[in-house]
């Protein structure tokens, strides 16, 4: 069956078509939301929130040329996962993100390997509670939430160059408390 007769199917409320469905694109959904979140339990929230949306939006979805219902599946999904972390940002339950923990890993690394990526964890978040509002908010926008330079100024109502120096300043800052904190 293709996608435009899945479409009209779950429009017209078919549950077969449903079952299906949703049988076919769950465990993709729910892992692709797991490895980003980290966490089963908001991993599982997060998919169902992406199921209702879909649903939810069924009525206004038309597929287009070269648009599939994955692409909107996981389009709906990332949203989800923005939302979620906006929402939680700064809370200790987050774990960091791979980009994040992938920017920072480089000014951690241990020549005698002795630290592991808990420590990690622990030392970047330790660092970036350190470190002034205005820095911390810029780094975690653009490494936690992996926001454009142009979505940061829009946010903070900052110029593009004043993020791109508030980033710069922030790395700086970052690795500064970073190497204090190593070398206590």
């Amino acid at each position: 069956m293709d996608e435009f007769e899945i479409v009209k199917k779950l429009k017209d409320g078919d549950e077969k078509a449903f079952v299906e469905f949703f049988n076919y694109y769950f465990d993709r959904i729910f892992n692709y939301v797991y490895k980003r979140v980290k966490m089963r339990e908001v991993a599982e929230d997060l998919t169902s929130e992406t199921f209702l949306k879909f649903i939810k939006s069924l009525k206004n979805f038309e597929i287009k040329e070269g648009y599939h219902l994955d692409t909107w599946m996981y389009a709906i999904a990332r949203n989800n996962i923005r939302d979620w972390f906006r929402q939680n940002l700064g809370h200790d339950v987050l774990p960091l993100e791979e980009k994040f923990e992938k920017t920072y890993h480089p000014i951690l690394y241990d020549v005698y390997g002795s630290f592991t990526v808990e420590d990690v964890d622990q030392i970047v978040k330790l660092a970036l509670n350190k470190l002034p509002e205005d820095y911390r908010s810029v780094l975690l926008m653009r490494f936690y939430e992996r926001k454009s330079v142009k979505e940061i100024a829009l946010t903070l109502g900052k110029t593009e160059s004043a993020v791109k120096i508030t980033q710069f300043r922030g790395l700086k800052r970052l690795k500064e408390i970073i190497e204090e904190l190593l070398n206590g």
